[in-house]
């Protein structure tokens, strides 16, 4: 006779198999599961990774020393050597501190770069931008940029051989940019334009970046053409700049430069409350070159750049106006030109770079010398020319730091003035650390 179990295995079997299937089937559906939550965390970390690929992370900061050759006195590198009435002579710095987030999604690009120094956090280029996708030549661009005008103004500090831009466009162009509508039209590589640049810009005309305080706008336009000969060995480029724009004038006096009665050059003033809200105008005109040879002493670039033009401006400065002129102010209207040259060697194939820089700006053509400051023509500080002899080392740790050092001698005309009958001294030492990223 059977035993008692083998009578009960033919009913109990069937369900042993339905729970053998049951565990398989739970078993593959919870290996499904698994397999599709680690897919789809697999693409949502790909789509996060796609939308971090579209955010670039740059800037860099400038510390520095610098040493002046007499406590106080003005200058443009880095600003005067005094705070309110404390004379300075030497000084360490934070010349810049810079970051740059930018965000590119197909044609369209956003950018947020701000500046933090010991002075203050201020807005650098920020603005949005949108790429034709056609031709993928034009681009409009609304926002804050810096101004469309010469080489030197749109060279990035970050890589410039020198501290500080020239005397002419720290005077014209206080931050280098603007808030306006930038556009550029840009050749393709295959076009037989290759190398061709048109940039136009309509702007505030508020040359710090200060709130708008007339409703006068600004133009500026700018060609220029580069190309590269014999395997990049040789580069070379051109351009040609022009500004047009001006200000409210809110004063009851102006000065225009003449003959005046006595015979003498020198402003003569005229009252007239037509003048009320009509535009003092400025006009630049502007050409520059660069040429670079890479060869067995390393590489030599020959940069150049000059400008004319008229420029309003206070007695005592020619620095473009940001804010409302008050009807205290006398406005006086110059006529100007100015240039800079450098000569940039790389050492052979170390890791240091020398530069020689020479700039010029003439705050007045009309007049000079000792005629500047004599009584009766109403010439002024304003009035008086500077020549500026640079020369510099740097050294290249890496591709992210670099350490420079660099003497500015600055030399001012002779004139009539007290603080300017002879050259004052204000040459200036700097010795710079910058990490770029």
């Amino acid at each position: 006779m059977k035993h008692p179990k083998y009578l009960i295995l033919p009913f109990i079997s069937p369900f042993i198999l339905c729970l053998f299937n049951t565990t398989a089937k739970a078993q593959e559906t919870t290996e499904a599961n698994s397999v599709d939550t680690l897919s789809k965390t697999v693409n949502q970390i790909k789509e996060d990774l796609a939308k971090l690929k579209k955010i670039k992370l740059t800037g860099y900061v400038q510390p520095q020393w610098q040493y002046i050759d007499s406590a106080g006195a003005p200058s443009v590198a880095g600003g005067d050597f005094s705070n309110g009435n404390n004379k300075i002579q030497n000084r360490f710095m934070m010349r810049r501190g810079r970051i740059k987030f930018t965000y590119e999604s197909g044609i369209a690009t956003y950018s947020l770069n701000i500046d933090a120094t010991e002075n203050g956090v201020f807005m650098r280029e920020t603005y949005a931008k949108i790429n034709d996708p056609w031709t993928k030549s034009f681009s409009l661009l609304a926002g804050m940029h810096q101004v469309f005008f010469g080489f030197e103004l749109n060279q990035s500090s970050g890589l410039r051989e020198t501290p500080e831009r020239a005397r002419v466009n720290q005077t014209l162009f206080p931050t280098e940019r603007d808030l306006g509508v930038f556009a550029s039209y840009v050749a393709p590589k295959a076009s037989a334009l290759k190398g061709l640049r048109l940039d136009l810009a309509v702007m505030n005309g508020s040359p710090r970046v200060t709130r708008e305080f007339d409703s006068y706008k600004d133009i500026t336009a700018r060609i220029s053409y580069g190309k590269s000969v014999k395997n990049e060995k040789i580069t070379f480029s051109v351009g040609a700049s022009y500004y047009n724009g001006g200000y409210q004038q809110s004063v009851g006096t102006e000065y225009n430069f003449t003959t005046l009665a006595n015979g003498e050059k020198g402003f003569e003033a005229k009252t007239d409350t037509s003048n009320f809200k009509k535009k003092a105008l400025k006009e630049y005109i502007g050409a520059d070159f660069q040429f670079s040879l890479d060869w067995s002493a390393g590489t030599t670039t020959i940069r150049g750049e000059y400008m004319f033009g008229s420029q309003p401006g206070l007695g005592n400065s020619s620095v473009s106006a940001s804010a409302p002129l008050k009807w205290t102010d006398k406005l006086y209207h110059r006529n100007f030109d100015a240039a800079y040259f450098y000569l940039v060697q790389n050492i052979g194939q170390t890791k240091f770079q020398a530069v020689v820089k020479y700039d010029w700006y003439d705050p007045n053509v009309k007049i000079s010398g000792r005629g500047i400051g004599r009584a009766g023509n109403n010439t002024n500080v304003g009035d008086v020319r500077f020549n500026t002899y640079g020369i510099g080392l740097t050294y290249r740790i890496n591709n992210n730091m670099k350490i420079m050092g660099y003497y500015d001698i600055v030399q001012n005309e002779k004139t009539s003035l007290l603080q300017y009958g002879t050259d004052i001294k204000d040459n200036v030492t700097t010795i710079r650390m910058q990490y770029r990223f």
